[in-house]
Order: structure tokens, then sequence, then C-alpha cells
């Protein structure tokens, strides 16, 4: 169930000036909120065509996007925080705000098991993370606001042809129980956030960087560390299959 936390709504005073120098109160205006990806970023073009098959299954349609969002309105005019929601989208619940410019901040997480960690880092997910920062203007008869979402992870996709399982590790470390990446019939797929997550020990503050092992459908194993790998959010990466072999140049005569 949505929440809402008006702040001040009904204190803050915001007017306009009339052509008779009178000042108006800008009528309230009642909105649904909704949301569209940007245009600009890797993950929003199909750079390969398995990117693009998965991008239209999975993302486009917000198959595997949050379902709920936290979002702050702060009115360009007096600076302040004029409303604060957290709720889900497609709800049929409507907000209210006076007609003006405002600055929307926020974000759409998936539901994790853990949640920030003391540096505000946050475990990987099966779901897209997604950011909010624009600014909007409210007027009079507009019955929908339609923001737009930043991507505020990036992707990893592996070809799934030759692989039985992928298991999410932290360092290099693994066990029977560690949680297995989502897959289809075609790739495995994980979207990171944060390479490393952070929990306090008797020692102070351990960071665990996320490894993934794999298993081959023939048995064989791979450990892959995305510590050191650059990779910038709002882009896809595909690690895909390639053959393993190696050319045995003929030997030369010891005469």
């Amino acid at each position: 169930m949505k929440k809402m936390c008006v702040l001040g709504l009904f204190a803050l005073t915001l007017c306009s000036c009339s052509k008779d120098g009178a000042y108006v109160t800008p009528e309230e205006v009642e909105v649904t909120l909704d949301y569209t990806f940007a245009d600009s970023g890797s993950m929003t073009r199909a750079g390969t065509e398995v990117y693009g098959a998965f991008y239209d299954k999975y993302i486009k349609t917000k198959k595997l996007t949050p379902k709920t969002y936290s979002l702050t309105f702060t009115s360009k005019d007096s600076a302040a925080t004029v409303l604060e929601l957290n709720g889900q989208w497609g709800d049929n619940n409507s907000i209210r705000l006076p007609e003006g410019d405002y600055t929307v901040k926020g974000y759409s997480r998936p539901i994790l098991e853990q949640g920030e960690d003391s540096f505000g880092q946050l475990p990987p997910s099966d779901s897209v993370f997604l950011s909010f920062s624009e600014d909007v203007r409210i007027v009079n008869d507009m019955n929908e606001l339609t923001l737009t979402a930043d991507y505020d992870s990036f992707l990893l996709l592996f070809d799934a042809a030759n692989t039985s399982k992928i298991q999410r590790g932290s360092n290099g470390n693994f066990s029977d129980s560690s949680p297995l990446l989502p897959n289809d019939e075609n790739n495995y797929w994980l979207f990171v956030r944060d390479k490393g997550y952070s929990t306090w020990t008797s020692y102070g503050y351990s960071t665990g960087y996320i490894s993934l092992h794999l298993t081959r459908n023939d048995g064989n194993l791979i450990d892959l560390s995305i510590q050191k790998i650059p990779m910038d959010k709002g882009k896809y990466y595909y690690f895909n299959d390639m053959t393993n072999s190696f050319d045995i140049p003929p030997m030369e005569s010891g005469n």
C-alpha cells in the first residue's frame, strides 16, 4: 500500500502574479505516476542481438524492473520538500500538488534481503536498479506524470548454451548453498549496483567483492571475479563462450 507523507503541503504558499498585480494561488493538480527509460546509455540500445532480445523481453516490458519507488518533490520556488512518496508503480492512488515547477529525486530498487551497508552499498539482484533526478512542471488539466528513469546498475549477461548453473559468491568463496543466478533458455544475468558489500567484523569492516562460479555442462568449473574489471552503470557486459584450443607448430630438427 502506498504511503504518502505530505510535508507542509497545505502550509506551503505558492503564488503567481496576475495581469492586474493580484496574487493568485495556483490550483492543485491530481496526477498518477509512471516512468520511461532515458534515451541515452548502452542499456537502452541493443548493441548486440543477444542484449536486444533480452531488453525487449525483460526490461522494455518491465518484467525485471522494481515494483516500488521512493521519491521526493521539492518546490523550485521555495526549495522546500513538498511531498515524499513511497509506493508501488501501477497503483491507482494519485497525488495532488499545486501547479508549479518541482525537482524530483529518488530511486526504484528491487526488494532485497539485505539493505544498504554502512557505506550505502547494496548487494546485486535479478532486477534492475533505477534512479530519478529531473525537473518537472505540474500544470492544470494534467492527469499523468511520466518520469525519466536512469540506470543505477550495470548488467552481467552470460551465454547459457554451455553452462548448467552459475553461483554467486564473495571474494572467491562458494558453497552448495551459494545463491544461483537467474536464467532462461538463452542467458544467465545479474544486475549489479555495487561490486562490493561491507559487513562489520571484530577486525573492522570487511568488504566482500562479487565473484561468480560457473559450472559447465561437461562438469568443468570457471571462477570469475569482477572486482578489477572496469564496469559502468547503465551498460551491459556480455560474456560469450569461446572455444579453448591451441596450435602446435612442428618441432625443429635437433641435427
